[in-house]
């Protein structure tokens, strides 16, 4: 209502506090004065790995499977209520188990509703999913959204819980790669800072705070993770056609870097500022003025 921000926030409520939510943001579900529109819906499967709560299939090393937090019924009933409203949804799924439950609900709501796939549904984090599981969302038209920094923030908490060959394979975004299926990257703030360039390093180097290389397989290269959080981010929120890209006719959004992060050393990408941001054209941030 100050009409302050600058930057497009998208909120994605969850079910009991939606209508609410679109009671305060007038024209939900389209861009509203102040760069604020409502997403879609959030759902939340599980709880965390370094918390002892992600639901696997296999237990932790000190025994437990972790926490289921929805029936199958509940889950379904919130597919069904997102079809209705034409709205997106995203499911926070860290273990494997909570993947497969999100993915048996989808392929039963699509075995109904063939357009699922068009809503663009978001698998959050994705921590411990398995091969076979990416391939059955690549056929759900499913985008995976990696907290990628896992394997440096807590890549010896999962080591100790899971093992370390399970451990390798958290955040598997080579895997979905492999398959063909869309990835972002997100910092799940505040559980860490927003910092996108320890991100992207943490995807291309996979090192543990130690120094470990926990999961080398899974390495990605500095191009394809910058397209995780720039082309595909813009993808994932229905904005492609305006976002995500340096092309005519999209909006004028720039950051500008310290340095190239195709041109430095992999291990220098997470030393990476931001110098200066443009929104729409104009400049709102200035590494050297940030008074403005």
């Amino acid at each position: 209502d100050a009409d302050i921000l600058k930057l497009d926030l998208i909120a994605y409520p969850d079910l009991e506090t939606l209508a609410e939510a679109e009671r305060e943001i007038k024209g939900a579900g389209e861009k509203a004065p102040g760069h604020v529109r409502i997403g879609g819906i959030k759902i939340f499967l599980d709880g965390s790995p370094q918390g002892g709560t992600a639901w696997v299939r296999e237990p932790y090393a000190g025994g437990g499977c972790g926490t289921s937090t929805m029936t199958d019924g509940q889950v379904l009933s919130a597919l069904r209520q997102a079809l209705d409203r034409d709205a997106q949804l995203l499911a926070h799924c860290n273990g494997d188990a909570a993947c497969e439950q999100f993915l048996n609900c989808l392929e039963i709501t699509e075995e109904k509703y063939p357009q699922l796939c068009k809503l663009r549904p978001v698998m959050i984090h994705a921590q411990f999913i398995t091969e076979e599981q990416i391939k059955r969302a690549k056929n759900l038209g499913v985008i995976l959204s990696f907290f990628a920094a896992h394997v440096y923030h807590w890549g010896e908490v999962h080591a100790e819980n899971f093992g370390f060959e399970r451990a390798s394979q958290i955040s598997p975004v080579k895997w979905a790669e492999k398959y063909g299926v869309l990835y972002t990257f997100h910092q799940d703030s505040p559980v860490i800072e927003p910092d996108m360039a320890e991100t992207l390093w943490c995807a291309v180097n996979r090192t543990t705070k130690s120094g470990i290389l926990l999961g080398g397989e899974q390495r990605i290269s500095p191009e394809d993770a910058l397209k995780a959080v720039t082309v595909n981010a813009a993808y994932q929120y229905f904005e492609e056609d305006a976002k995500g890209s340096i092309e005519p006719g999209k909006a004028a959004d720039f950051a500008v870097l310290s340095s190239d992060p195709f041109a430095c050393e992999s291990e220098e990408i997470r030393n990476i500022q931001v110098l200066k941001t443009y929104k729409n054209g104009k400049l709102i941030f200035d590494l050297k003025n940030q008074n403005m």
